[in-house]
């Protein structure tokens, strides 16, 4: 296990210690305290109020609330997920495409919440520097950088998950309630995205700049690299609502760049990524020595200097994925991480992941499909061939030969990854499965964002999207996906090669798409890349396969996911009722007033 991440520690002590005198807790305290005149005069006084406000805002992120929406908003629907004996009701609907705006899932409470602290922050930390010397105008640019990422972030994952959403830029008084702001276009939603990144970008800490002792800040605040990976997933999805507006009469005020700009400022932030962690690894290396780079740093044949797995498996001795367990066991690593929610056994457990993807002796509310685990197509490139089937699920264990089967039961094949400390590859002994899984009442595995080789995979998507790519372009995007590939085959002689295929553009984006699948399942990342391929083809068609993992109903699944709307969650009638500005997904007024009659 880790031990404590100083982050969420110093975080905890400043909202509990720093703030009781004014509020029993940071969540009553802005209706305790209602107006504009109390929150000036008797909060922002200090460092450690406004410190206070951003760790509020930072735990909005980690709530049990949030961290659920990432996994069922991100992953639920795709082709990787499947619901199991102990599945809730709603969870159920979400899969069978029965979703409702009554379902607790379409609230969005807690990222309008998190933009709501955002923008208080934003709005009166500024008043802090000329009240107390602690709070210099630095510290309050690297607080401003961090808030505006974050506001950000939270209208990301509402733009991706609703479509049409309100833009909160002011702080409101009652967070349990959204003013009455009006929807916007999806390409409005990100352009202003976008321009909070790029304020965000300069003043945010430089990645790797915190020093030793706040070590983990370096990958559980936000961070430049934070910033550029996301400002590189904004760019994929500009350009796909762009391609997918083609043709059409656009409301005033939307701009449509071309999308090879789109995708060209994704490559550039993608580089700008990569190149700094590839630096700061090499400045690393050159100061301690570190013989944990020997391997995998300067001078090797790994030029993105990826953790590396064993090169073949062994019966005899342990057999480790020294990847799984560095990046998802003992977080925070050096080499790959970008942007990760830290949680902590004895101070914040993560007790979501263990609802929903396992314990150490059952399977949770979702388990991994069967398509998933059982397709030898090469459309997943024959998983079995694959340490990461090994490694993120416990539907096979290695041998000499490759993988064969594990231990669960077909049907109920547990999602490894988060909730396993070490990967279930580790060994052949009985009971390995159950041993690599986190104790349930301690989970302490924190929740990434952004890490390397999701970036490395965005730039190879971008360049196999280009209009017109080059060969050069192509033969790049190749590379950044057998870089990511070739450290989980099984078998060197299954390594990736540039075949006929993968010299043109739709093949290669089809092995992009298929490689972010194999390595960034369960992240949050599968929906919304199928929903952006979706997008830019202006038809589900080519992605209506995520209902065969559905042993009944199929077709009637595929019918109603046939819209594009369909793909975008139903806003909460709540939200509705109390904003009259609000119109609902086009997909959920027809179907819930067939319902009601």
């Amino acid at each position: 296990m880790k031990k404590i991440n100083n982050i969420l520690k110093s975080f905890i002590l400043i909202v509990l210690l720093g703030c009781t005198t004014l509020f029993t807790s940071c969540t009553d305290y802005l209706t305790v305290y209602p107006t504009n005149a109390v929150i000036h005069e008797r909060y922002w006084q200090t460092a450690d109020d406004v410190n206070g406000m951003v760790a509020a805002t930072y735990l909005e992120l980690l709530s049990d609330d949030a961290i659920s929406r990432y996994i069922v908003w991100g992953e639920l629907r795709a082709d990787n997920l499947n619901i199991t004996s102990t599945t809730s009701q709603e969870l159920k609907y979400i899969v069978e495409a029965n979703l409702m705006s009554d379902n607790s899932y379409s609230s969005w409470n807690v990222f309008y919440k998190a933009i709501n602290y955002a923008n208080y922050v934003l709005e009166f930390a500024p008043l802090v520097p000329d009240r107390d010397p602690n709070f210099t105008h630095g510290d309050l640019d690297i607080v401003l950088g961090e808030m505006y990422a974050i506001r950000a972030l939270s209208h990301f994952y509402l733009v991706r998950t609703f479509r049409d959403i309100p833009l909160s830029y002011k702080a409101s008084f009652n967070d349990s309630e959204l003013p009455d702001y009006p929807q916007v276009h999806p390409l409005v939603a990100l352009d202003s995205i976008m321009h909070d990144l790029e304020r965000a970008e300069y003043l945010v800490m430089r990645s790797g700049a915190y020093p030793a002792v706040h070590y983990t800040y370096n990958y559980g605040r936000i961070t430049r690299n934070a910033v550029r990976a996301m400002k590189a997933d904004v760019a994929l999805w500009q350009a796909a609502f762009a391609e997918y507006c083609e043709g059409e009469e656009l409301p005033e005020g939307v701009v449509v760049r071309n999308r090879d700009d789109y995708y060209r400022e994704c490559i550039e932030c993608c580089d700008s990524v990569i190149d700094a962690m590839n630096k700061h690894i090499v400045r690393e290396y050159e100061k301690n020595n570190n013989p944990e780079l020997e391997e995998m740093g300067p001078g090797t044949e790994n030029p993105y200097y990826l953790t590396l797995n064993e090169e073949e498996p062994n019966v005899n001795k342990t057999r480790e994925s020294w990847a799984y367990n560095s990046i998802f066991g003992f977080g925070n690593s050096m080499l790959e991480s970008i942007f990760e929610l830290q949680f902590d056994q004895d101070k914040n457990v993560n007790g979501v992941l263990m609802n929903l993807y396992g314990r150490p002796d059952a399977v949770g509310q979702l388990c991994v499909s069967r398509a998933f685990v059982d397709d030898k197509s090469s459309k997943y490139n024959n998983k079995q061939d694959d340490l990461r089937v090994c490694s993120f699920t416990t539907a096979a264990k290695l041998t000499t030969g490759g993988a064969s089967a594990g231990s669960d039961k077909k049907e109920e094949v547990r999602v490894a990854k988060y909730v396993a400390s070490s990967s279930p590859a580790a060994t052949e002994r009985e009971g390995v499965i159950k041993d690599a899984f986190r104790e349930s009442s301690k989970c302490d595995a924190n929740w990434i964002f952004y890490r390397k080789t999701d970036v490395m995979l965005m730039k190879a998507e971008a360049l196999a999207l280009l209009s017109s790519p080059t060969e050069e372009e192509l033969s790049a995007s190749f590379e950044l996906v057998k870089a990511v590939n070739d450290r989980s085959i099984i078998k060197k002689k299954e390594a990736l090669k540039q075949t006929n295929n993968y010299k043109t553009a739709e093949g290669m984006h089809a092995l992009v798409l298929d490689e972010r699948l194999r390595e960034l399942s369960f992240e949050g990342k599968r929906w919304y890349d199928l929903v952006r391929k979706a997008l830019r083809e202006k038809s589900t068609k080519n992605i209506l396969f995520v209902a065969d993992k559905l042993t009944s109903n199929q077709g009637a699944v595929k019918a109603k996911l046939s819209s594009i709307d369909a793909l975008f969650f139903p806003i909460a009638e709540r939200e509705i009722d109390i904003n009259p500005l609000l119109k609902q997904n086009p997909a959920f007024e027809k179907s819930e007033s067939i319902q009601q009659q």
